[in-house]
């Protein structure tokens, strides 16, 4: 029961943190801020719809090289057009597809700089750790 709950309390903190990284990707490039509400119903979106693609690729083509390149792909497109949807500028309208494709990408490079930075981090203390036990 507890397994559950610290599921949901993660599940919130990711798709909090998605958002704000959402948010901070849109007021570099697109020159706004949007709703936090229209981020995290984005970022929830993203997350879900790249699960059951990466899935569904990964069932049909097998797990591969090929297969990870094109799950990238068809993942950065999705989330190019799930931001171009969702996230909207204060006045309305859409931003266009080329502008949430640059916020797209800015979210991933995001992504890479915070996987690379807590790699370093635990890895390091895993590392620490490791060293004692002989």
């Amino acid at each position: 029961m507890e397994f559950i709950l610290y599921a949901i309390v993660a599940l919130v903190i990711g798709v909090a943190i998605g958002a704000g990284i959402i948010m901070l990707a849109t007021k570099l490039v697109g020159g706004f801020t949007p709703s936090f509400l229209s981020c995290v119903l984005a970022a929830l979106a993203a997350w879900i719809s790249s699960a059951v693609v990466n899935y569904v690729l990964n069932m049909v083509l097998g797990a591969g090289g090929l297969t990870a390149l094109l799950c990238l792909v068809v993942v950065f497109l999705l989330y190019a057009v799930i931001i171009n949807a969702l996230v909207k500028p204060a006045g309305g309208g859409q931003m266009g597809f080329g502008k949430a494709a640059l916020v797209t990408l800015v979210v991933i490079l995001i992504y890479i700089v915070i996987g690379v930075v807590l790699f370093f981090a635990f890895g390091a203390a895993l590392m620490g750790l490791m060293s004692g036990v002989h």
